[in-house]
């Protein structure tokens, strides 16, 4: 699960339904149009994918009309079904135990968000997807976080959807000799129009649990092997049109200078040194040097080394170059996500930890403040919560999350306008008194807030840094 770019999950999502049975010999595919919808793709991006398919036998295609499978299963099929959600089984237990800590706030979220038109859109959806219940479940969550405008929290969902094949491969378990997937989407669209977002939330959750359960009975004596089975954990691969190494290292690099690994004012590691540690070409590091130079967190100087420097000496960064650009936009979804989840996350990591992780997390505080960066007091504290979480699932999401926000340090190198007074000093010492007292919710409750402040005042400076209106969530 290596491939990120966003032809490659294209045609892993609809291989898999091919191999495992749920599109069979015959079958169309969705349109183009749909699928661009589907995925916010152009298509240039579909064709790819389904050139790809058609040359392995997959598919065949003919222009101006949707793809047929001709792919025929062979006697093997059955095995690699069922090693399928053996290698997943740990972590497909585990998403499903605990993606309702992550989505449950999204959802409410985007619930709220829904409009006539949006909510007409997705009926329309629904009566195309008639007797295909996985389809109608996979068309409503995407054409549901529509008003988010997060690609990333769309990305999440596809992900999600790619790790846990089984419930929209084989037939049997889509349940689709019932409408139940048909009536439950209706029936929350209505509560929706009633105003009645947390039942349609409550009811959302019921019915997930409901079909995971079904699924997972649907599996019967499959799964049960007293052979152990080596595990395939849940990666999130995020889309990237053009993923470079550098942006990766940077981010990777900027993580180090967080945790204080690199010292502000202290030389980094020579770049042969670095090039070597990350497995890259030394062509690659200097690239990623060059970066972080571009946006005034380091600065190399020549025959003494690339040093990191301190935000209140270095001039305004440079955030012209497109993809930095982009990394900004992703840094602000990343932003969002984390304010609408981190409430819960705290509460599920904190309730679990002891009295030395407490205090742990207070000297990380108390550090960050004597050291005059408390502004970086929210991001250590998800850092925090993120890597102490006992679900896997959730580790790896914030670890994604947390790489994301280190590009904040070119907004922060940018405009000190939210650390004008005591703002940043106020809420690290705020978070560090909860912590002190063991007040969990209070905790969660106000990194919440620092992270939606955090959200409203980077939206405003990439509107000042000429971000359309419309590319921002």
């Amino acid at each position: 699960m290596h491939n990120n770019s966003m032809a490659d999950i294209i045609y892993d999502y609809f291989t898999s339904r091919i191999v495992f049975g749920y599109y069979l010999l015959g079958d169309q595919l969705p349109s183009i149009s749909y699928i661009c919808r589907q995925f916010q793709v152009s298509a240039l991006t579909v064709r790819t994918a389904l050139i790809r398919m058609r040359e392995e036998g997959y598919i065949e295609t003919t222009e101006r009309k949707r793809s047929i499978v001709t792919f025929q299963p062979d006697e093997q099929q059955e095995q690699r079904y069922r090693n399928t959600f053996l290698s997943r089984r740990e972590g497909m237990n585990d998403m499903c135990r605990n993606s309702d800590i992550l989505f449950r706030p999204i959802v409410h979220y985007y619930l709220q968000r829904q409009t006539e038109d949006s909510i007409k859109q997705i009926r329309s959806q629904l009566k195309k997807r008639k007797g295909h219940p996985a389809k109608q479940i996979n068309m409503f969550y995407a054409e549901a976080m529509r008003p988010l405008n997060n690609s990333l929290a769309l990305n999440l969902h596809w992900e999600m959807v790619r790790y846990l094949q089984p419930p929209y491969l084989q037939r049997p378990a889509n349940f689709e000799d019932s409408d139940t997937a048909a009536e439950h989407i209706e029936q929350m669209l209505s509560l929706i129009e009633a105003g009645n977002i947390e039942k349609a939330l409550e009811m959302t959750q019921a019915f997930s649990k409901n079909v995971t359960q079904m699924f997972f009975e649907s599996l019967g004596v499959m799964l049960d092997t007293p052979e152990p089975v080596k595990q395939i954990p849940f990666e999130w691969q995020i889309y990237r049109e053009h993923p470079q190494m550098c942006y990766t290292l940077a981010a990777e690099l900027m993580s180090k200078i967080d945790a204080r690994i690199y010292k502000q004012e202290e030389l980094l590691p020579p770049c042969q040194a670095l090039a070597q540690k990350y497995d890259v070409s030394l062509i690659t590091m200097r690239r990623t040097l060059e970066l972080l130079n571009d946006i005034h967190v380091t600065e190399t100087q020549n025959g003494v080394g690339t040093r990191v420097i301190s935000g209140r000496l270095s001039g305004p960064p440079d955030l012209s170059h497109l993809q930095i650009r982009k990394c900004l936009l992703m840094l602000l979804q990343a932003m969002q996500m984390s304010a609408l989840t981190c409430k819960n996350v705290a509460v599920h990591t904190l309730s679990s930890l002891d009295d030395e992780d407490f205090q742990a997390l207070e000297r990380e505080i108390e550090c960050l403040t004597e050291e005059g960066t408390p502004f970086l007091a929210a991001k250590a504290c998800l850092r925090f919560i993120g890597e102490n979480s006992s679900s896997a699932f959730i580790r790896e999401v914030y670890r994604q999350l947390y790489l994301l926000l280190q590009w904040g340090h070119a907004l922060h190198m940018f405009s000190q306008k939210l650390d004008a007074g005591r703002f940043y000093e106020d809420y690290a010492e705020s978070l560090r008194e909860k912590l002190c007292r063991r007040d969990i919710d209070g905790f969660a409750e106000n990194l919440s807030e620092l992270m939606k402040k955090n959200v409203v005042g980077t939206r405003a400076l990439l509107l000042e840094l000429g971000f359309k209106e419309e590319q921002l969530v």
